[in-house]
């Protein structure tokens, strides 16, 4: 076929966490909407009662304990690899878990600029820097944007 290209294995993996998201999301009631192409900084806008909430969906690596996951999106200009953050364009990362099966949402404000990772398991060593998945359920965000409206 002329023009046809098999996708990436991480895009697949990419569209696999999207759709898995996207599925959680309407399960917990919620309107989503979807942008025409690829061009935003977002993958899914969350409307709920009026207000709309811009999403970037991330695929989180289960590593020790731990649901790891970048912050920032990589593009290429001129060969060189830019790395950009979403400051300003979404509201909340929402991490998916292929091994766990869960998501995760990250208010972009309390997100690091790097990566950021969501302790799933207790850690060898107590931190006061932990952050406890059962802080960052999926259903306590949606808890949270009702309690808004």
């Amino acid at each position: 076929m002329i023009g046809y290209e098999r996708e990436s294995s991480s895009e697949r993996t990419g569209q696999q966490s999207e759709a898995a998201v996207i599925f959680e999301l309407v399960r917990q009631g919620l309107t989503v909407l979807e942008p025409f192409g690829d061009n935003e900084r977002y993958d899914v806008v969350v409307e709920e009662t009026g207000k709309f909430y811009r999403v970037q969906i991330k695929t989180g690596r289960l590593e020790n304990g731990r649901v790891q996951f970048g912050v920032r999106s990589s593009g290429t200009l001129t060969r060189k690899v830019q790395k950009e953050g979403h400051e300003g364009e979404i509201e909340v990362f929402a991490a998916y878990s292929p091994e766990i099966e869960r998501t995760f949402v990250v208010p972009i404000a309390e997100a690091p600029k790097t990566t950021m990772g969501i302790r799933v398991e207790e850690s060898d060593k107590s931190s006061p820097n932990i952050n406890w998945a059962e802080d960052y359920t999926l259903e306590k965000w949606v808890e949270s944007i009702r309690k808004e409206t």
